[in-house]
């Protein structure tokens, strides 16, 4: 049985793939991008009533992202056992992501209650469809080398959603914020729906019949998962560009419509690299790539802070490097998941895909929201004032420290787990072909 590589994927089911998670990512991205900013500028909410929203918003996904999995490993439906949920999700995500952005008519207490009603059902729905969605791609086919390739496919697309984000605020400067998001999240929905009409779920697993507690236990048997999250949580939560790019655009270089140029450079060197992850993987194996990059982010995110901003190009030529060196590993977290999912499996002898990819859906959206918090925690700090057209030395400094030197915080983190993280391609194929052993 070979597991390295094969290809059991039509081109169809891969561009579809792909499609779900570029217009799950448009969403995810806007929300990331703009919704703090919306919040604080828009809407007018203050910095410390938005922090505590997104913190409270992600504690309970905290508890109920690990829920949502337990439910998907255990339901088994008779078109398919993660194909169902994408069927639905497809239309909720981009529908809940719209009420998002709605700036209602009502007093201060009013909109606050209204913000953490719509926060808190979009990140309910983004979890129900992030489970299966990467679930599916180990059903897909027993290669592990196009499972990888399904997944550099997502993060393409993903890759590629980010960039068009790019020009949303200019969408705002003349449809306002509503119609800016109706745009984006009609293309979100017509790029999701194809996926669950089009995948086929190919290898099925024997399941024994487990308790919810049962499933729960197994998963807190993979080490190997823990492990490396707790790099990804500290690597993602100072990954601060996307929050502080909108504050950093508005105040430092005092043009908010230079968040276009700023953000389209700092994304599209990972559409280039994106494609090249699989053959990159075969190379230096995920582990050492992920060392390596970073080691070039905190050398870089150095240079970054003691060159400038000034010299405008040679800035743009630094951030592009810098962020295609941070990116590769948050690139690479879907795949490691998936190893470790076979981890599981073999010492187990259960196969846990929807709690263990809804646990990474649930790491994904704390980073986010603690990353939020923490530019505006800091932004606090420094001194910035929301809804001001004029900021002081002091905070306009903290923009830039939060955009250079707090990333290197999480890398440094992510360097000190991976010296505990002992999986590799090979010893991943090995467990795969231990635990096909037991396909229907």
């Amino acid at each position: 049985m070979t597991t390295l590589r094969g290809n059991m994927t039509t081109r169809l089911e891969k561009w579809s793939y792909g499609g779900f998670s570029f217009g799950q990512n448009l969403m995810y991205m806007l929300q990331l991008q703009f919704l703090t900013f919306f919040y604080t500028e828009e809407v007018g909410l203050s910095l410390g009533a938005t922090a505590t929203l997104l913190l409270i918003a992600k504690l309970w996904d905290a508890f109920n992202d690990p829920i949502m999995g337990a439910i998907v490993d255990k339901l088994n439906f008779k078109s398919g056992k993660y194909i169902p949920w994408l069927k639905y999700t497809s239309i909720i995500v981009p529908l809940t992501m719209l009420f998002t952005f709605v700036n209602i008519d009502a007093g201060y207490s009013m909109k606050l209650v209204f913000a953490y009603i719509t926060y808190i059902m979009w990140g309910m729905a983004y979890t129900v469809s992030d489970s299966p969605m990467f679930s599916l791609s180990t059903v897909m086919t027993k290669h592990v080398y196009e499972r990888d390739q399904l997944i550099a496919i997502a993060r393409m697309a993903g890759a590629i959603a980010a960039i068009l984000t790019a020009g949303f605020l200019m969408l705002v400067g003349s449809l306002g914020w509503l119609g800016a998001m109706a745009i984006y999240c009609v293309a979100s929905l017509i790029t999701m729906i194809p996926l669950p009409f089009v995948a086929k779920e190919r290898v099925v697993y024997k399941e024994q019949n487990t308790s919810f507690l049962q499933i729960f236990k197994y998963l807190l048997r993979n080490k190997y998962f823990f492990i490396f999250y707790v790099g990804y949580l500290l690597m993602s939560t100072t990954n601060t560009l996307q929050t502080i790019a909108a504050y950093f655009a508005k105040s430092n270089l005092g043009n908010e419509d230079m968040l276009t140029v700023l953000l389209a450079v700092l994304v599209l060197p990972i559409i280039i690299v994106s494609p090249l992850l699989p053959k990159l993987i075969t190379i230096f194996g995920k582990k050492r790539l992920t060392i390596y990059c970073s080691f070039l982010v905190i050398i870089l995110s150095l240079i970054q802070y003691t060159v400038g901003y000034n010299n405008f190009t040679l800035f743009l030529v630094i951030a592009a490097i810098r962020v295609l060196c941070m990116q590769i590993p948050l690139l690479l977290y879907g795949m490691f998941t998936a190893d470790c999912i076979e981890y599981g499996n073999a010492i187990t002898g259960q196969r846990t895909a929807g709690i263990t990819f809804s646990v990474q859906t649930m790491f994904t959206k704390l980073a986010g929201a603690l990353s939020s918090t923490l530019c505006l925690a800091l932004l606090s700090y420094y001194g910035y004032v929301n809804q001001s057209d004029t900021q002081s030395t002091e905070a306009l400094h903290g923009i830039w420290v939060i955009f250079t030197l707090v990333p290197i915080i999480g890398y440094v983190g992510m360097l000190i787990t991976m010296y505990f993280y002992r999986l590799d391609e090979k010893t991943v194929s090995a467990y795969m072909i231990k635990n096909q052993s037991g396909i229907e």
